[in-house]
């Protein structure tokens, strides 16, 4: 999914642009207050302490090598602390340092640590995503806004790598199963030319009912005409907890597809001219008489 060097980078500091200099990395009078107690921290631990605070609004976590910060940042942070940039090298030497502080930092911003109650949320969120975006790296991205929105404080990269995949695998499956349910095996010998598209439609139509019947072992379905006049396939007995779940998927993706369709359209600027509208609302499936 990621290479090596990706991965890296992604643990790391990126570059840093003069809003977000601004942004994040300037103290207010509260800020030096939680900062600088009075007694009990060194120059070294204030100035470290003070770029975990500006770090986690920033990324959403904060690097493990606190010193390799950006130097613009730190220089910022040093002047309004009037320590020495050259102290932030001796921070961080124990480890036990940076995780307290980064605790304080938390409960200070108001921001919490991953649970399970924020694991289920986001892989939630990625399931949703996942079904209007297939990109690994997309996915990611979002999920690292999603989580800075929410002010949980980003796991590692391999853990959230997971997460992704996770979200992607099983998706991918189900709608691969739905879709090879929905349209049943092509039939044997079907000429490739010679019929029109509306003949092939309506031959395809009335053969995945039967195949679909034939595959699980339930008498085929009969023609049974509404109210409307139109004819539909109807089965013998109540559905069963497969066609549900095969419904339920099916209904789910529609609604994403119809939601990623109408932004489409809000970020195009509208429907085409005439004021027939680019897209229709699916009809929802599992309706009296079938699936």
């Amino acid at each position: 999914m990621f290479t090596d060097e990706e991965i890296a980078r992604l643990r790391s500091f990126p570059k840093i642009s003069r809003e977000e200099l601004i942004r994040f990395f300037t103290l207010t009078a509260a800020d030096v207050e939680f900062i600088d107690p009075g007694r009990g921290r060194g120059p070294a631990d204030r100035l470290g302490l003070a770029v975990q605070l500006c770090v986690l609004p920033w990324l959403g976590f904060v690097p493990a090598d606190v010193p390799s910060a950006p130097s613009a940042a730190v220089a910022r942070l040093s002047e309004r602390l009037r320590i020495s940039v050259g102290e932030l090298a001796r921070y961080g030497g124990r480890e036990q340092t940076r995780s307290s502080h980064l605790q304080q930092v938390a409960r200070y911003l108001g921001w919490r640590t991953a649970g399970e109650l924020e694991r289920k949320e986001l892989d939630e969120f990625l399931l949703a995503r996942a079904m209007e975006h297939d990109s690994p790296s997309l996915l990611f991205r979002l999920a690292c806004e999603h989580l800075v929105s929410s002010r949980v404080i980003r796991p590692g990269v391999v853990t959230l790598l997971e997460r992704v995949a996770a979200a992607r695998g099983p998706l991918a499956g189900r709608l691969t199963s739905v879709i090879a349910v929905r349209r049943g095996p092509r039939r044997v010998g079907r000429p490739a030319g010679g019929q029109c598209g509306a003949s092939r439609r309506g031959r395809a139509a009335t053969d995945r009912p039967v195949a679909l019947a034939s595959r699980r072992g339930k008498p085929p379905p009969v023609w049974r005409t509404g109210q409307s006049g139109r004819r539909r396939w109807t089965r013998r007995g109540r559905p069963t907890a497969e066609d549900r779940c095969v419904t339920n998927d099916l209904n789910t993706f529609l609604t994403a597809l119809y939601a990623a369709a109408e932004k489409r359209i809000r970020r195009s600027g509208g429907p085409r001219p005439g004021g027939r509208p680019r897209w229709r609302r699916p009809r929802r499936l599992g309706g009296r008489g079938g699936t």
